[in-house]
């Protein structure tokens, strides 16, 4: 396929956006491999992963368009991976089967030594994200998170409402994702936010 070099993005990326097949297939085949190695980390089954990589790149073909205004594909393909990968996980942690897998997973995996760092780096980061957080706040994320209490009692606990509780924790949640975002690579980013998410939905 002449003209169809990764070294040329841009190009590449306008006859994508122009709907030329070939070239979504060339894109398709540099950069799956890529996004099917962000999904197995986190989701843990090749299914799963497979499901995502379907989505992230269909979604990247209704939307094609919008890849001629693209200056970094790899940052706008991380972005992209990294939302799904969340929704993906926010719809299968609903189901309990699905959260007893995954927590079996992380309680039983040997992470290697690179996967060791990128977690202990993002739970300092965490650490110093919920240090920022006003008073109120720290104590809701610290009974939900350390205590693992559900909301209703710390809702009992604090003498407040569950709605005011639910508020508290999603703008605490918020303050770490874009102090995440301000002060990490995008590996660690992506470690902490799942395992900030996963520490409070797991409760």
């Amino acid at each position: 396929m002449d003209g169809l070099s990764i070294g040329n993005e841009k190009e590449l990326l306008l006859r994508v956006a122009r709907g030329d097949d070939q070239a979504f297939t060339r894109l398709f085949e540099e950069y799956s491999d890529i996004t099917y190695g962000f999904a197995i980390a986190y989701t843990k089954t090749a299914e799963s992963a497979e499901e995502v990589v379907q989505e992230i790149y269909l979604k990247l073909w209704l939307q094609r368009e919008k890849l001629q205004e693209i200056h970094s594909f790899k940052d706008h393909l991380f972005i992209l991976t990294r939302n799904h990968i969340i929704d993906f996980l926010r719809r299968r942690l609903r189901e309990k089967k699905y959260q007893q897998q995954l927590i079996r997973y992380f309680n039983e995996a040997t992470l290697s030594p690179h996967e060791e760092l990128i977690f202990k780096e993002s739970r300092e980061i965490i650490a110093r994200a919920v240090a920022t957080l006003p008073p109120q706040q720290q104590v809701i994320y610290s009974l939900r998170r350390n205590d693992g209490l559900p909301l209703d009692e710390i809702a009992r606990k604090m003498n407040i409402s569950r709605l005011t509780v639910r508020n508290h924790l999603n703008k605490a949640l918020g303050t770490i994702r874009s102090h995440l975002q301000a002060h990490s690579g995008e590996l660690v980013c992506l470690a902490a936010v799942l395992y900030t998410m996963a520490e409070i939905l797991f409760q």
